[in-house]
């Protein structure tokens, strides 16, 4: 399903259109005591593989662990509307016209076809992105305005827990007329350092995984990679979680039975995703809800980073 979209003419459009702004991208660095975390802001370091798909105003770039490296190239990269859910005003908009991509900006409709997360729309406007940081904090905020179809206020901040940790906190608040809903996740590209994806690497849930097609080994609670993967190859498994609770929101990954990284989140998940290729090991957690005009959603996630 993330498998890389092919490259079209579009795709280099659209590639050389963000060129001179990846270029200039902030980088931010939050540290303390061996645990080193770089965070991309008003980035489009993903543009060019990706398209204008995920959520441009931060990206988790880099985090090392007394020097060991815990991310694939990708980091840790948000996305709101994987399957159109959040897309605001796209079902509305005819070729030619524009909509809303939640952390991207305005977009293009090219296609008859519904939403679909690998097309390569193209770029209208990329919305701007205001930044407050401190030493062991920093935030990020977008919003519209304008759009029929619903407008946003979009903030996400990342701060420092300790010297092995990093909250994410995000807030989304519909500041327009109409009423919309969204879905959002982060695509979580773990791998350790050198230790290629394959057998040894699996994920520990605490909710647990209904049974669906996939390679992975699974039992209630886990999944683990069975086989090497084929060059440019990857595995996959995905479910609907109904009625999990959010204090069972949690998941840990582990190389060899060594857990590297513990998450927690403070939602009720809606669906749970992992993807794995060359690049990463990615657990995805789904969070959907429905806002009126003037209401804002909360939700954060926690991140511990385990030495060994």
């Amino acid at each position: 399903m993330h498998l890389r979209r092919p490259k079209s003419a579009i795709a280099i459009v659209t590639a050389l259109l963000t060129a001179a702004s990846a270029a200039a991208a902030d980088v931010h660095v939050l540290a303390r005591d061996g645990l080193r975390i770089e965070i991309d802001v008003a980035t489009d370091r993903l543009m060019a593989e990706f398209g204008p798909r995920f959520d441009r105003t931060a990206v988790v770039s880099s985090v090392t662990l007394d020097g060991t490296e815990l991310l694939g190239p990708w980091g840790l990269s948000d996305e709101f509307g994987l399957y159109g859910d959040g897309v605001l005003g796209y079902d509305g908009a005819r070729p030619g016209e524009s909509f809303l991509k939640i952390g991207v900006g305005r977009l293009l409709r090219d296609t008859a076809e519904d939403y679909r997360f690998a097309h390569p729309y193209p770029i209208d406007t990329l919305l701007p992105v205001e930044v407050a940081s401190g030493p062991t904090s920093i935030s990020v905020s977008q919003r519209s305005a304008g759009n029929a179809a619903g407008d946003y206020h979009y903030r996400k901040s990342y701060e420092l827990l300790g010297d092995d940790g990093l909250l994410i906190r995000y807030a989304l608040s519909n500041t327009g007329a109409t009423t919309w809903s969204f879905e959002h996740y982060n695509h979580h590209w773990f791998r350790v350092a050198d230790d290629a994806i394959g057998p040894g690497y699996s994920a520990v849930t605490g909710f647990e995984l209904p049974e669906a097609e996939t390679s992975f080994r699974r039992t209630p609670f886990s999944l683990e990679m069975s086989a090497p993967l084929a060059p440019g190859a990857a595995a996959y498994y995905a479910s609907e979680l109904p009625q999990v609770a959010a204090g069972a929101n949690r998941f840990e990954v582990q190389v060899e039975g060594r857990p590297f990284v513990d998450y927690r989140a403070s939602f009720a998940p809606a669906r749970f995703a992992l993807f794995a290729n060359a690049d990463g090991f990615c657990p995805e957690v789904f969070k959907r809800a429905t806002l009126e005009p003037g209401e804002t959603v909360t939700w954060s996630a926690t991140y511990r980073f385990i030495r060994p």
